[in-house]
């Protein structure tokens, strides 16, 4: 313990490129997230709400429900834009580090961001924020949607129970590839919209050895007729250098339907 807290107080000082073993955090922190940033472009929105719902359904009736209502939203929604708070969290990192972006989307492939505020360390601005921020500009187009989107051609997809107090359906998923932007987890499926409402997990490759222990949980919410991530957030237990967290808040949204 002495000797792990002598190392500490030397990163701290300076003394051994302390900048380079949080930076290295960084890169660590963004392979786990970027099988989520991914995982965005499937999760766009959900379209509108079903008029029924009958009082029982077999869970391959709400999988292709929830498969028929991705595909609808992907019809239907033309644009949005909206903002993003990206923040990083590590005893290493002292003062707050954040990006805050605009992002600007229209059907069906194009996507830009718009760099509006920014603060703390520099490396780990360049080596986490812009690098996830590259990773889902550089796999917009349709076919890499369709290699990660939640559906039974990725999954395996198991029903697990039904959550009362989030009125969905809880499945457990498991990837069918070895795709390294999939994830191993839970799924909420929303009773009445079948639009993926809650997802938690951990990426289904382990990107270091140096990663003890991976997890995410990504939230979304009702806007209207469509359903928008609203929160995000990533863990990292890293060998000797303790846990490491990115948050994502996600707000101002501005849409239009087809």
């Amino acid at each position: 313990m002495e000797k792990i807290r002598w190392i500490a107080r030397q990163l701290l000082s300076g003394r051994t490129g302390g900048w380079k073993v949080v930076a290295c955090c960084a890169v660590l922190l963004w392979k786990v997230v970027a099988c989520c940033a991914v995982l965005l472009l499937s999760l766009h929105a959900a379209g509108p709400s079903a008029q029924s719902l009958p009082p029982t359904l077999a869970p391959d009736q709400i999988l292709m429900r929830m498969e028929r209502r991705l595909e609808q939203q992907l019809r239907e929604l033309e644009s949005y834009r909206a903002r993003r708070r990206y923040s990083a969290a590590h005893p290493l990192l002292g003062d707050s580090v954040y990006l805050l972006v605009q992002e600007q989307y229209k059907a069906p492939e194009e996507k830009k961001f718009k760099v509006l505020e920014r603060g703390g360390m520099e490396q780990i601005q360049k080596r986490l924020f812009s690098r996830l921020l590259e990773v889902e500009l550089e796999t917009a187009s349709e076919a890499a949607r369709r290699a990660v989107d939640i559906s039974r051609r990725n999954y395996r997809l198991t029903y697990s129970h039904y959550d009362v107090a989030k009125h969905a359906y809880v499945f457990e998923a498991e990837p069918r590839t070895a795709n390294p932007y999939l994830f191993r987890g839970k799924v909420w499926i929303h009773a009445e919209d079948f639009a993926v409402q809650r997802i938690e997990g951990e990426p289904v490759k382990r990107h270091s050895a140096m990663v003890r222990q991976s997890r995410f949980v990504h939230e979304f919410a009702k806007f209207g007729e469509f359903w928008f991530p609203v929160h995000h957030t990533s863990t990292a237990k890293i060998y000797m250098f303790g846990q490491a967290t990115l948050e994502i808040q996600y707000f101002d949204y501005e849409w239009k339907a087809r």
